[in-house]
């Protein structure tokens, strides 16, 4: 029997409501579950539905609506002897907040941690960082809940020649790169990347790296130097791994006394690579990811 006005209001259809709102709110599977414990009971035949109960089915779509930034239809919470009454915007509001579960209203601050490189660099330079979750779930609830990964590169304090000043500008070219659930990519910087993966979000890593990320330097005699962004998460998914390599590729700028003392380019100055997260504004939706451990894996020079 369908669930509008007319027609006898069954316990199923409650319940059915609920199992659909508790797979956004509750703990759900995959990139379903935000992880909240305060979950809609399920009722039974023999009982009957409470205007309490009904009351805690609207508080959850609406705080899910509030967090995403979702528009929905607002329905006035009934009260113990009110006239029975289908809610006739329940199953579109239901459906709005679990079309748009992986969306944001607002992240906090983002936490980075820089990992710097002040050896002299020709060849190539590589960082590698991990981000760690005490469990997979919380993991999930993270990216559920619209957690952001991010990485970014600089050169400061170079002494400045033409190789480093165009290392410098490679990295302001190459921007930021973004992960989210289902998503990624370069915000902000300038130029055109070369590789520049948008569906290489946590769900999509796997066990090994993937290249998310690759530009090259746009001025000659430089252009076959690049930075590689490369992704990957552990087997529990309790981990995400970033590997980022600056290489330089490019032939050495020899002019005349570099030709007659082979000296070769090299750049000096702070080499930094700054891996970050963003956790969800917490107004609407408690931090469920918990506590994310960050740890350098390698910072290699060859």
């Amino acid at each position: 029997m369908a669930y509008q006005t007319g027609d006898t209001i069954l316990d199923d259809h409650y319940n059915d409501f609920a199992t659909s709102v508790n797979a956004v709110w509750g703990t759900g599977s995959s990139d379903s579950g935000y992880g909240n414990s305060t979950t809609v009971s399920a009722v039974d035949t023999s009982t009957t539905v409470q205007a309490s109960q009904w009351t805690t089915l609207i508080a959850r779509i609406t705080s899910s609506a509030s967090h995403q930034g979702s528009s929905i239809t607002a329905i006035t919470n009934p009260s113990a002897g009110d006239q029975i009454e289908a809610f006739s915007a329940l199953s579109t509001n239901i459906a709005t907040i679990t079309t748009n579960r992986l969306n944001v209203h607002a992240r906090q601050s983002a936490v980075s941690v820089n990992r710097d490189q002040t050896a002299t660099f020709t060849g190539t330079l590589t960082f590698e960082d991990k981000w760690v979750w005490g469990s997979a779930n919380a993991a999930r609830f993270f990216f559920n809940l619209g957690g952001r990964l991010s990485v970014s590169g600089s050169l400061s304090g170079h002494t400045s020649d033409t190789k480093a000043d165009n290392w410098a500008s490679l990295l302001t070219a190459a921007g930021t790169y973004q992960v989210t659930a289902q998503a990624s990519g370069k915000s902000g910087g300038s130029g055109s990347a070369d590789t520049n993966n948008t569906n290489l979000g946590y769900y999509d890593m796997g066990t090994s790296y993937t290249i998310g990320f690759k530009q090259f330097e746009d001025t000659s005699p430089y252009t076959a130097s690049f930075v590689q962004w490369e992704w990957k998460t552990a087997s529990s998914g309790a981990e995400v791994h970033a590997k980022c390599t600056w290489n330089d590729a490019a032939a050495d700028n020899t002019g005349f006394n570099k030709s007659i003392y082979n000296v070769q380019d090299q750049v000096d100055g702070t080499q930094r690579m700054v891996f970050a997260y963003e956790k969800h504004n917490t107004t609407h939706i408690a931090d469920n990811g918990g506590s994310i451990t960050q740890t350098s894996v390698t910072l290699s020079h060859a």
